[in-house]
């Protein structure tokens, strides 16, 4: 081949290329390259993540929640979540927290959007955390008037805290502070928020909890609480998890809180009292079904936490403090990045026990959605 020829091809073969090239670049159905920038108005893309779906809203300033579409209805507070149904029209029907099926237009509410698809990744990871209890149900009550709920939310909020945020941990220690070695995860929802009315202090059916956490599809689902009642004196902190029988998922995840409870929570100085035994517990009905309204209608691994026991006045004394609060939050935070990270699975899953306790569920009957 003469050199003339050569250099006619070289060039031939730029001019082809070029030209695929620049179709690539501008075919409205080619894969947008790396530099390019996304359209005007559009949302950045998150690597590893798909568009989506709506698992909850939450209401704005003069929301209308209606018993159906197009009917009239009642204004609620602005803050209160809602476990969304179906997408309806122009809006959604939704549970709202006294578990009554309802429907609010798309303008009146903040949409939380959650990944669909779940990579076993900490940054992929979706978690529901429930403050237990909420006026008028006080929960366990100290000797001195401190109230359960009071607790649950503030420890809860703390927990979505370090969540929402890149994260180290020192694991010879554990202590947990802003870096960058464990990411933020996708998502982080509470039931009850203290962006919410009255502080987020207000009754949830336990119904709609377990819906919330269901349309949510959580890698995980924690139920914040503080105990009472102790049985025994103990040498260390009486952390304890009540975890679904028919989940093995939900007696891990309930195992490595209660490990990571106990441990964070030893330095304490207290007169540690709770039931003897490693902490984790299954309670099943007369039918062999989990006893507990969460554990049952809960898809997704679920656990129950009692962090402390407030009846005892020295344990009560911690949970006033803000040290106290936040070391069960990094507890359940450490626990939760093992649980996604790790196949650790530190206490053995519980033996059932049938629990037959007489008395009823507290009727909602008279339970109303937070108003302005």
């Amino acid at each position: 081949m003469t050199r003339a020829r050569q250099l006619g091809l070289v060039a031939t073969l730029v001019l082809v290329f070029g030209l695929v090239f620049a179709w690539r670049i501008s075919s409205p159905n080619s894969e947008p390259g790396a530099d390019q920038p996304p359209a005007p108005g559009a949302e950045p893309a998150i690597a590893g993540l798909d568009p989506g779906h709506v698992g909850y809203v939450v209401s704005r300033p003069g929301a209308v929640l209606a018993a159906a579409q197009g009917g009239s209805g009642d204004t609620v507070a602005a803050g209160v979540v809602f476990a969304v149904l179906a997408e309806a029209g122009a809006g959604f029907r939704v549970m709202d927290p006294c578990n009554r099926e309802g429907w609010i237009a798309a303008d009146d509410v903040d949409v939380g959007v959650l990944p669909s698809t779940r990579e076993r990744r900490f940054d992929n990871s979706v978690f529901v955390i429930d403050p237990g209890h909420g006026l008028p149900d006080l929960g366990a009550v100290g000797p001195n008037g401190l109230t359960e709920t009071e607790v649950n939310i503030d420890v809860a909020a703390r927990i979505i805290g370090l969540l929402q945020s890149p994260q180290d941990i020192d694991w010879e220690t554990g202590e947990v502070a802003a870096g960058t070695t464990v990411p933020a995860v996708a998502a982080a929802v509470l039931t009850r928020s203290p962006d919410g009315p009255n502080g987020g202090d207000y009754e949830l059916g336990l119904t709609f909890r377990a819906t919330l956490a269901n349309t949510v599809n959580p890698t995980a689902f924690v139920s914040i609480h503080h105990n009472s009642a102790p049985s025994t004196h103990l040498d260390h902190p009486g952390s304890e998890a009540y975890v679904s029988a028919a989940n093995p998922e939900s007696s891990r995840l309930g195992g490595l809180i209660v490990e990571e409870l106990r441990n964070g929570l030893a330095h304490f100085d207290a007169d540690w009292m709770g039931a003897p035994g490693d902490g984790v517990f299954a309670r099943v009905g007369t039918d062999g079904s989990d006893y507990y309204t969460l554990l049952e209608l809960s898809e997704a691994p679920t656990a129950i936490i009692e962090g402390a026991y407030l009846s005892n006045p020295t344990e009560e004394a911690l949970a006033t403090t803000s040290e106290f609060r936040q070391a069960y939050a990094e507890a359940v935070y450490r626990a939760l990045v093992r649980f996604v990270t790790t196949d650790d699975n530190p206490i053995p899953p519980p033996e059932p026990e049938t629990w037959d306790v007489a008395g009823s569920a507290r009727s909602m009957d008279d339970c109303s959605v937070p108003a302005p």
